[in-house]
């Protein structure tokens, strides 16, 4: 007969279970930021072809990519039609204008004077008047090109603008300053592209090495970590534990305490956001913690006591620096795979719109303590410490890693980010057992949340270029 305990246990599984396959299914639905991602690095790439250090126009092309390939983006980024699209309408008719469609370029900006609103509507009648034959000065154009385009967007509104107006100071002060601009955009898109080709060629060299010393090492016998002395049913009462809790914290104790706090009003600031996810994953934190020590203090030891720290944290910076190059090529080709099998949908971790488009140091500051020291301090002590520790007892060593990189990526909950942190939680657990230390896997977490926060801080520079 079932006991209590397992009965309660079993509830808890099927409950985890319908939450989250809602989750993931829920994700499907969502765009992915990706694409968002590609306007950010059009824009920069918009910006820096500007850029006359490069060298000649072909060049430039070839080096940052021609208004054609930026015209192909947005018109699959407008794909399907909605209202919140407007300001790309505005920039995709801007596109069309600089390769000489005018007909596409008014074409595109004429149901905006129609069914836009506000300054949107006006900006895109300014925009007519400006391309139309003959022209039409409005009034507020200057003003509106100003406040309501960016970037390359606002140099090319405003060029057409002063050439018409025959404001040979304005065009010199207007090329003058977008020199400065298309300079940094160029430097952010070097750094933001060839980062990645950089570590994923090192990590590429990294792996045949290491496949040649895991070779060495099956002749002279392997070394693993030590076992643990619980069970299945402890690993079982562990994670169905944390992820109930987790479900319960994120969908209704915080959402509570946040309506009390604040009276019901939403969070609006990118700020507020970032506090409440901050404070939000702090208490989950605790409640993780928690949970590992009054499950497994049973077992003789404090539950630190259980992880592996051998060679200190020098050891750990050595092999968490080299499982960072190791998973760049494995994670970068997934993504690839991810974004081609859902088609840009499946959601993503919602964090990065706030990444995006925020422009507060303080919301970076508290962003960047939450993903890259408290998110591997936390979930390497679950997941690698705790969870592959004890699948490693009991299984294959590769189908443990698997295993524990499967349910890492399960816990992210969108279907976007499954394979490719399936693939780094696996080497998140190769780099733990081949280190044996959890210092490494750690680090490795955190080079990676902090690669992946500065990457998107560099991509951001693409709303000063037109989002």
């Amino acid at each position: 007969m079932m006991s209590l305990k397992r009965y309660v246990l079993a509830v808890l599984s099927i409950l985890v279970a319908v939450l989250v396959s809602v989750s993931l299914l829920g994700s499907y639905l969502e765009p992915q930021p990706q694409s968002q991602i590609n306007l950010f690095q059009t824009n920069l790439a918009l910006q820096a072809a500007e850029w006359q250090g490069i060298g000649d126009a072909t060049t430039r092309d070839r080096l940052v990519g021609d208004t054609q390939a930026a015209i192909r983006v947005y018109a699959e980024a407008l794909e399907p039609p909605t209202p919140q699209n407007q300001r790309l309408r505005l920039q995709l008719g801007l596109l069309y204008a600089d390769i000489n469609d005018r007909d596409r370029a008014l074409q595109t900006w004429q149901p905006l004077t129609e069914m836009g609103q506000g300054a949107t509507r006006r900006t895109a009648a300014v925009l007519i008047g400006l391309w139309s034959s003959p022209p039409q000065l409005l009034p507020e154009a200057e003003s509106l090109l100003k406040t309501q385009l960016q970037g390359w967007f606002r140099d090319r509104a405003l060029e057409r603008l002063y050439e018409l107006q025959q404001r040979p100071d304005a065009l010199r002060a207007l090329a003058a300053a977008e020199q400065i601009r298309a300079a940094a955009a160029f430097q952010r898109l070097l750094l933001v592209g060839s980062t990645p080709l950089i570590g994923s060629g090192l990590g590429v060299i990294l792996w045949l090495v290491w496949l040649y010393q895991h070779l060495r090492r099956r002749q002279q016998g392997t070394s693993a970590l030590p076992p643990v002395p619980w069970g299945w049913e402890t690993i079982w009462e562990v994670m169905v534990i944390w992820f109930a809790t987790f479900f319960a914290l994120s969908l209704v104790v915080m959402p509570l305490l946040r309506a009390l706090v604040t009276g019901g009003v939403p969070l609006t600031s990118a700020f507020e956001q970032t506090l409440y996810a901050l404070a939000t994953y702090g208490v989950m934190m605790v409640a993780g913690y928690g949970l590992l020590w009054l499950l497994l203090r049973r077992f003789g030891k404090p539950p630190w006591d259980w992880l592996r720290w051998q060679g200190g944290w020098r050891s750990a910076l050595v092999w968490g620096c080299g499982g960072y190059v190791a998973a760049l090529p494995l994670v970068l080709l997934t993504s690839l795979l991810s974004q081609a099998l859902l088609k840009n949908q499946g959601g993503g971790n919602p964090l990065l719109e706030v990444i995006l488009q925020s422009r507060d140091y303080g919301t970076f500051a508290l962003l960047y303590v939450m993903v890259a020291v408290m998110a591997p301090l936390f979930e390497e002590v679950l997941f690698r410490g705790f969870l592959f520790r004890s699948l490693q007892t009991h299984l294959p060593l590769g189908t443990a890693m698997v295993l524990t990189g499967l349910l890492f990526a399960v816990a992210h909950l969108n279907l976007a980010d499954l394979l490719p942190l399936t693939v780094l939680g696996t080497v998140l657990s190769y780099t733990y057992w081949r280190s044996q230390n959890l210092g490494a896997a750690m680090i490795l977490h955190g080079i990676w949340n902090s690669g992946s926060f500065l990457g998107l801080l560099l991509l951001s520079g693409g709303a000063e270029a037109g989002l």
